[in-house]
């Protein structure tokens, strides 16, 4: 891959390329959540999780990612639903979760190596991918916690969609090889935020929420 003279110059300088690109994905996403949030209205666990998730589904492939994740759910919905009849501290509750969690894991991987299930080459995953959507466990629990049920599902979904599209995009070579010699976009993203953090619009999950109230109110204007 040719790169541009201040792409490579970081790259020779000490800057390895993986950890170049994931810093790039890192921002991608931020931004993509950051406009979910604020321009669409779409609700995530924070900023952290769709971005880990994000970089952890390029690392699996979206289809083992989004299995991995989903026994991660059910296996935290059982777990919880057990330990809450137990009284015992948080924290401890959490570590048993993740206990049953990692037993769970290592069952599906062992089944999906017998039985296929249209998910082969599960042994070439990385480990360390698996485990960062392990992690989603806890923001799942916390919010589950706070909120409902429902208000918690939806969530997680909204969640891995807006993963899903940072991954698709961090994924695609073109985007991936154009932001690599065009660091210049990064100042942008900066301004870019700035911006969206001094949005006070209506969202556009607001705009279609409050369709009649709006619709209404312009028919009101129009008649004085």
């Amino acid at each position: 891959m040719t790169y541009t003279p201040f792409t490579q110059w970081m790259i020779t300088t000490g800057v390895p390329q993986q950890v170049l690109e994931l810093l790039l994905a890192v921002m991608i996403v931020a931004t993509i959540v950051s406009i979910a949030r604020y321009i669409i209205g779409s609700k995530t666990y924070g900023i952290y999780a769709p971005i880990i998730l994000a970089i952890a589904y390029s690392y699996t492939g979206l289809r083992y990612g989004l299995a991995i994740t989903l026994i991660v759910i059910l296996t935290t919905l059982l777990s919880y639903t057990i330990l809450r009849r137990v009284r015992m501290h948080y924290i401890a509750r959490i570590a048993v979760n993740y206990c049953l969690l990692a037993i769970m894991l290592v069952v599906f991987f062992i089944v999906i190596g017998q039985f296929g299930f249209g998910l082969d080459n599960m042994a070439n995953i990385s480990g360390l991918a698996a485990i960062s959507i392990a992690a989603l466990s806890d923001f799942f629990i916390k919010q589950y916690v706070k909120k409902s049920f429902k208000s918690s599902v939806l969530i997680l979904f909204s969640t891995v969609f807006i993963a899903t599209l940072g991954w698709f995009v961090i994924t695609r070579d073109v985007i991936t090889t154009y932001f690599l010699n065009n660091l210049w976009i990064v100042p942008i993203l900066i301004i870019l935020n700035i911006l969206i953090g001094q949005f006070t619009g209506l969202r556009i999950k607001d705009l279609f929420r409050f369709k009649s109230v709006i619709q209404n109110k312009d028919k009101d204007n129009v008649q004085k």
